[in-house]
């Protein structure tokens, strides 16, 4: 299959053709709690301070993609907002409104947002899809707060396809639902391609992963440690609950022109007028 592009932290190696004009992958490195410069001074202008200040969890993983370096990437989740930024590309990054679950992908040099709505698709998957699930406890990883890792092996038609090393569901389960959310919009975006690629293009554990079954691997819980077979990796190397942002970080570019998929085309046909 060919290689489509990636929303960092979501595997999408399945075919997008229509988003051929994502340049890059979401990116942007934001302020720690200690870096935002807040002060923890009782005055009026402090308390008026903290109405403009989202609070948080901020999760740093270390990820890799194929045949690339590693690169760390930076999540923070509130009740509202997901917003995703690494150090491949440091002047973009993805927010997910997870109220009205729309994901936007902001990228600085063309000044454009990339725009998916949550699109619930209904649709059979073309070819056979069959899962197995093994599991054990995880003697790798050393527990956290308290909780015993188990690792997750994926089969989907009796090939190995992806692996998670878990901690439970109730570890950081407001993290494990925003999570989730972004990867069933993802999924519903994907589907709308699905019939429009030839039978024989199409990978059984692509379709899985990104399309029938986007959050099997997180069934268990949030994954502190995930890698498939092609690859790629991703782990957690630190985390902190009770993080404050700025309000400012999770606006979007005012000047940007935002576009969906549907838009492509046209933009394509735009481009080649130069």
């Amino acid at each position: 299959m060919h290689q489509c592009l990636q929303i960092k932290l979501v595997r999408m190696t399945f075919i997008l053709l229509l988003l051929v004009w994502l340049s890059g992958c979401a990116t942007v490195s934001q302020q720690t709690e200690q870096e935002s410069g807040v002060s923890s001074s009782k005055s009026t202008s402090s308390e008026s301070a903290k109405k403009d200040e989202i609070k948080g969890t901020l999760l740093i993983f270390s990820e890799r993609e194929p045949g690339s370096e590693s690169y760390t990437s930076r999540v923070f989740v509130s009740k509202k907002y997901m917003h995703i930024s690494d150090s491949y590309a440091p002047a973009d990054f993805i927010l997910f409104n997870r109220e009205n679950k729309t994901i936007y992908n902001v990228t600085q040099e063309d000044k454009l947002i990339f725009v998916i709505h949550n699109k619930p698709q209904h649709i059979e998957s073309p070819i056979k899809i069959n899962l197995r699930e093994e599991s054990e406890p995880s003697a790798a990883i050393p527990k956290v707060a308290g909780r015993q890792a188990r690792h997750y092996r994926l089969f989907v038609n009796g090939k190995r396809c992806y692996d998670s090393v878990v901690l439970g569901e109730d570890f950081l389960p407001d993290v494990l639902a925003a999570m989730r959310e972004f990867r069933l919009v993802l999924a519903n975006e994907h589907a709308t391609t699905v019939n429009a690629i030839p039978k024989d293009m199409l990978d059984a554990c692509d379709l899985s992963i990104n399309v029938f079954n986007p959050i099997k691997h997180m069934e268990h819980g949030l994954p502190i440690r995930e890698w498939d077979t092609r690859g790629y990796q991703r782990f957690l190397k630190d985390y902190r609950e009770g993080v404050t942002e700025p309000a400012s970080v999770f606006e979007l570019p005012k000047d940007f022109q935002q576009y969906t998929a549907k838009d492509v085309p046209s933009m394509i046909r735009d481009s080649r007028s130069f």
